[in-house]
């Protein structure tokens, strides 16, 4: 497996953990959250379609370590929002 294909694979079970607690959030968190949550979800979706064209030089093993701990962070909203904006960040470095 590619560092692109890990990446994303890392990426898919990060965002499902994140994506779960955002849901099980109250509706006023939600409403905080919502922007960075779809914008962490169009970067995935945009990650996958970068694997149609191979690009994955830049990833490194560091960077495929940071997402797979990126679930392991989330305990209460805060942690939900610091988690998403992490997942944004690192996923637009290569998704632009």
């Amino acid at each position: 497996m590619n560092n692109l294909d890990e990446l994303i694979r890392a990426a898919k079970n990060s965002f499902v953990e994140i994506d779960a607690a955002y849901q099980a959030a109250d509706i006023n968190e939600k409403l905080v959250m919502a922007e960075t949550r779809n914008k962490a979800a169009d970067q995935l979706i945009a990650l996958q379609a970068k694997r149609l064209i191979r690009n994955a030089s830049a990833i490194t093993d560091a960077d495929i370590t940071e997402m797979k701990n990126l679930k392991d962070r989330i305990d209460d909203a805060a942690q939900i929002q610091t988690a998403l904006l992490q997942f944004v960040g690192l996923l637009a470095k290569f998704v632009g």
